[in-house]
């Protein structure tokens, strides 16, 4: 079944967390939006929700991910950041917003988007701003304890089917 990327924004706006399976697998340690589970950062509860779903421990933190020409809104930095490399300090107005990806110091692993990058990501944030006011999600790698980042859409049902993960998105 076809779903439009408005139809994702709408679910992840009610609480629902998502599986995103896109094109070829990114390279590297970092969810980078192909092999993400992205939920809406600013329901405070998404933090243990995920740790839950990825069987981790109840402290570690979660990135954001937001469009490039939109950091400086939210954080201290006016910096691309393709591969979260680095984590500014969220500003004041945003630390109670986004409560599920600010750490306990108020800064957050930040990452960038722009539509060249990373279009079906760009425009998810897009849509999910046009609904909450806030674009902003909670990215993080599409895998569970122990197993590396899912390469298979059978990977991904599994998880679905054994987690409380909402949907999948291929």
């Amino acid at each position: 079944m076809k779903v439009h990327v408005k139809e994702i924004a709408r679910l992840i706006c009610k609480g629902k967390i998502i599986g995103l399976v896109m094109n070829n697998s990114e390279v590297g340690a970092r969810a980078l939006g192909n092999r993400s589970i992205v939920c809406d950062p600013s329901i405070a509860e998404m933090k243990d929700k995920i740790n839950k779903i990825k069987n981790r421990e109840f402290f570690r933190p979660f990135a954001p991910v937001c469009k490039l020409e939109d950091v400086s809104t939210f954080f201290h930095t006016t910096d691309s950041s393709e591969f979260m490399s680095y984590a500014p300090y969220v500003k004041d107005e945003y630390i109670k917003k986004i409560p599920s990806v600010v750490h306990i110091d108020n800064t957050a692993r930040v990452q960038t988007v722009t539509k060249a990058q990373n279009e079906f990501l760009y425009m998810l944030i897009d849509s999910v701003e046009t609904i909450n006011g806030t674009g902003v999600l909670l990215n993080t790698s599409f895998n569970i304890k122990g197993l590396p980042i899912l390469s298979t859409v059978k990977d991904a049902l599994h998880v679905l089917d054994k987690t409380e993960l909402d949907y999948v998105y291929i």
